[in-house]
């Protein structure tokens, strides 16, 4: 069946040739084991932590024509699994939900509800009277008594770890500053020692974004000039922090050598996976206080795990309970205009509010074009790469990049990032009459010796010899030899997952003409919450509709784990 599943396309070679590696480190061989391997790898490739075995072919390969009849019955497929020498401390493990795993992803999932279960019977580091604390959180978050930003700032004081939820423009960093300042001015007046804070982002873009945000929140915060000095205006990223070494193998920063921090934040917590979840944890000090933020609602992480969903789950329904907040009101868009409302719709996943506004012709902030009009808006993209691409002044560039992007869900095919890429590199050969001097790049592969990580914007600047100015996550621009820069591609297009954690003035996002597996409603609410003032879809609308209803969900045992380890 490996062969017949490989050639009909609904295998990789990866998950096959690791099905047969492992069945021969067993006698007798087992084709159904062997099948339920390449099965689960198949699964972690797609960003599962698992393969739930009682889910049906349709389920396994929804849509695909040349899909099996039948796997082999249930009962009798566990039971070979359970049996298997592969499974009593081998590579292979099958929980009591009939969950299987790949050992290193199970050993993830435990390691994180171990080490919450730990931090969850601490005592908080800060404590306070209530009148002070009373009279703080009046002057932090004036308003309700029982605003959610209050008790956001309640939860960070009560649990060693939190987390603060929202969309787009909720104000999560302004809340997070606050907190941040609360949770200071706590610990001096416990201990009179100020908290060493440190700000923290999966990737460049994002921290940067983090730092400045930040910065422009201390602005408006009433506190002491000791208190506000204690506030970093940076931030870094998970990878630099860590002292990631090696591709996500190896990092500087464990429990024998932790963060040098008593209060970390880590925001954009959606694109976190298991494996850098677990190395934050393990390198955060045990009586340090962690405030995770992020957006439950966008696309998880691209390497296995939806840690941001499950712990938001575990906090509803778990012994884990009541570490979320929730911000609801948005603050970027007015919800009575169309970007607004699209995104509100997008989340909600109301298909008659996304017809309805998608069929309007008058919005200034939201366009819908059909395929045939994709050309005229690769004229338009050229126009405003043309303008980018005009100055080699580094602060320039960046500034005007971030007005606009094109974004596709795919890298490759009809209207991926490659071909879309490609089509207006020929149109601005065509406007300029040469290829343009500066070409904006992202790089795509973590260089600790460079500190340049997955994610970073660059330009290449043509010479002798060319060169990258990098965007680093400080907002510093450091220039570094084209020749020592780790893998990196055109960034004239950015896949979706790539865009995540970014902001643009304008979004133009192209769908294809067909649907597809990987088009969820969260690749549609990530792309479209990138823009900050308009968004453009192109494509046809049966495709953006197919996508709202059909749920980018993660299978995984984190949830249980916590469930377990806490009760």
């Amino acid at each position: 069946m490996l062969a017949e599943l490989r050639a009909g396309g609904l295998l990789e070679l990866l998950d096959v040739e690791l099905a047969r590696v492992l069945g021969r480190m067993v006698e007798p061989a087992s084709p159904e084991v062997e099948l339920a391997i390449a099965l689960t790898s198949r699964s972690v490739r797609r960003g599962h932590s698992c393969f739930p075995m009682d889910m049906s072919v349709a389920e396994i390969w929804p849509g695909e024509a040349g899909r099996p009849g039948k796997l082999p019955a249930r009962g009798r497929w566990k039971s070979q699994i359970e049996e298997s020498p592969l499974s009593v401390d081998g590579p292979l493990v099958l929980d009591d939900a009939g969950r299987l795993y790949l050992r290193r992803y199970w050993q993830l999932e435990r390691d994180i509800a171990l080490e919450l279960a730990r931090r969850s019977s601490r005592r908080p580091a800060t404590t306070t009277e209530t009148s002070w604390l009373e009279a703080s959180l009046e002057r932090l978050f004036p308003g309700a008594a029982d605003s959610p930003q209050r008790r956001a700032a309640q939860n960070a004081l009560r649990h060693p770890v939190s987390l603060l939820c929202g969309g787009p423009g909720t104000g999560k960093t302004t809340t997070v500053a606050a907190i941040v300042t609360l949770l200071i001015e706590g610990r001096l007046r416990e201990t009179e020692k100020a908290p060493r804070v440190m700000l923290l982002a999966p990737t460049g873009k994002s921290a940067a974004r983090l730092g400045e945000a930040v910065r422009q929140a201390k602005s408006s915060i009433e506190a002491s000039s000791e208190v506000l000095s204690v506030i970093p205006e940076q931030a870094t990223t998970l990878q630099r922090a860590l002292g990631m070494q090696r591709e996500g193998s190896r990092f500087a920063r464990n429990a024998d050598r932790p963060l040098e921090a008593d209060l970390i934040v880590v925001d954009e917590a959606s694109m976190i996976d298991l494996g850098l979840m677990r190395q934050l944890l393990d390198a955060t000090r045990r009586d340090a206080t962690l405030l995770i933020v992020g957006d439950p609602d966008q696309l998880t992480s691209v390497e296995a795990g939806s840690v941001l969903r499950d712990l938001v789950t575990a906090s509803a329904q778990t012994a884990w309970k009541g570490r979320v907040t929730q911000l609801t009101k948005t603050y970027r868009y007015d919800e009575t205009q169309p970007l607004g409302q699209l995104i509100a719709a997008i989340r909600e996943g109301d298909a008659r509010a996304v017809q309805g506004l998608l069929d309007l012709r008058d919005a200034t902030d939201l366009a819908w074009v059909s395929s045939a009009g994709l050309p005229a808006e690769l004229d338009r993209a050229a126009s405003h790469w043309s303008v980018a691409l005009s100055s080699t002044d580094a602060r320039r560039h960046f500034e005007l990049r971030s007005r606009y992007v094109m974004l596709s869900p795919f890298r490759r095919g009809m209207v991926g990032t490659r071909r879309l890429g490609a089509a207006l590199v020929d149109r601005l050969y065509q406007n300029e009459g040469r290829e343009p001097a500066v070409t904006p790049i992202i790089i795509e592969e973590n260089s600790h010796e460079l500190k340049v990580y997955n994610g970073d914007f660059a330009m290449l600047i043509e010479g002798a010899p060319t060169v990258a100015i990098v965007q680093s996550d400080s907002e510093a621009f450091r220039e570094i030899a084209e020749a020592r820069l780790p893998r990196y591609s055109d960034a004239f297009a950015l896949s979706v997952h790539k865009a995540q954690g970014s902001e643009f003035d304008e979004v133009l996002f192209v769908l294809p003409d067909e649907d597809a597996p990987m088009l969820s409603r969260e690749l549609l609410y990530t792309a479209v919450s990138r823009a900050r003032s308009a968004v453009r879809l192109v494509g046809p609308k049966e495709v953006v509709l197919a996508a709202l209803g059909r749920s980018a969900k993660r299978y995984s045992g984190l949830v249980d784990a916590i469930d377990e380890a806490i009760d």
